[in-house]
């Protein structure tokens, strides 16, 4: 059985577990609406199991022969103490705690059969730009600064910059407003606006570029998707901001051998198995590394680019899980 920890309303999601259907080949699919309960961890010598339950159901850890992190969080139960008090709420989390330290370990032992992992998710993306920079990828100018003459020098030095998150991206929403992170350009009247202090922020140059790249990575292998974006003033800073009426083309694209090459080295060096990676190509020709996302979405590169990336993860999962 596969075992599959995704938020209930990702649409990839269900398109890979379509394959898996169509392959015969079961599946579990998990999200932190599901409740999770180790009862039982068995370790002795060369043997290791844990029994554990979700949602009311018992399953062996060993009945889960491959592991997919797509999105969400483990919802981790345990058996509190009815007492609220100071006391009480203590030995609660001293109970937590616990019942986190048998989900560390199975945590640890899946990892091995899985395509991504939990802890992915906290990937740094300042220590991932300073990685590609360190294996020689050129990267754009950076700064992080809370500092508004800082930021006036990078920006006089610079000219054209923009700023963007360098934590998970924001969606916020509610009955009325949605707030939504992308990556905009920062002018003198934004800066004029700014106190002398603020919360740190990052700013890079803003890259002239031929074209952008999505690149999909798993199983050792790459999928690449151009996107020319540039010439519309939506979607020329940020491709995310979509064009709907009058989308960016986004062909296949073809990576050369070194740039693969250099790119496997540097996937392995951050830990990643698979993930999403953001470049561009300058006016210049160079090639320009922004970001790795390791649960980013693919369908945007599978489907123009007829990749088929749904079916090649559902084959991927199965054969981790038919592996001796």
């Amino acid at each position: 059985m596969i075992l599959i920890l995704s938020s209930q309303d990702d649409l990839s999601t269900n398109d890979v577990i379509d394959w898996l259907r169509f392959y015969n080949y079961k599946f579990l699919r998990v999200s932190e609406e599901d409740t999770i309960e180790y009862d039982d961890l068995f370790l002795n010598n060369n043997f290791f199991d844990v029994n554990l339950n979700i949602n009311d159901i018992k399953y062996k850890l060993s009945d889960f022969k491959a592991f997919w992190y797509r999105r969400s969080h483990y919802n981790i139960h345990f058996n509190k103490i009815p007492f609220k008090t100071t006391l009480g709420d203590k030995i609660n989390n001293h109970l937590s705690n616990e019942a986190h330290e048998i989900h560390k370990i199975v945590k640890h032992n899946i990892q091995n059969k899985s395509i991504n992992k939990y802890d992915d998710l906290f990937i740094n993306k300042l220590e991932v730009l300073k990685k590609a920079s360190d294996r020689g990828f050129k990267i754009p100018k950076t700064l992080v600064t809370n500092d508004k003459s800082k930021l006036t020098d990078f920006y006089s030095e610079n000219k054209n910059i923009v700023t963007k998150n360098f934590s998970p991206g924001v969606f916020i929403f509610d009955d009325n407003l949605i707030l939504e992170t992308f990556t905009k350009i920062v002018d003198e009247k934004i800066i004029n606006s700014l106190p002398n202090k603020f919360s740190s922020s990052l700013f890079q140059e803003k890259i002239e570029k031929l074209f952008e790249l999505r690149i999909f990575f798993i199983n050792n292998d790459f999928y690449a998707s151009a996107i020319f974006s540039q010439q519309d003033d939506k979607t020329k800073v940020d491709f995310r901001d979509y064009n709907f009426i009058k989308p960016n083309r986004t062909p296949p694209f073809e990576l050369d051998e070194n740039i693969k090459n250099r790119l496997l080295a540097f996937m392995k060096e951050v830990g990643l198995n698979s993930g999403s990676i953001d470049m561009l190509v300058s006016k210049e020709n160079e090639y320009i590394f922004l970001e790795v996302n390791p649960i980013g979405q693919f369908s945007q590169v599978s489907s123009p680019c007829n990749y088929y990336l749904e079916e090649v993860i559902a084959k991927h999962l199965i054969e981790i899980s038919d592996e001796k």
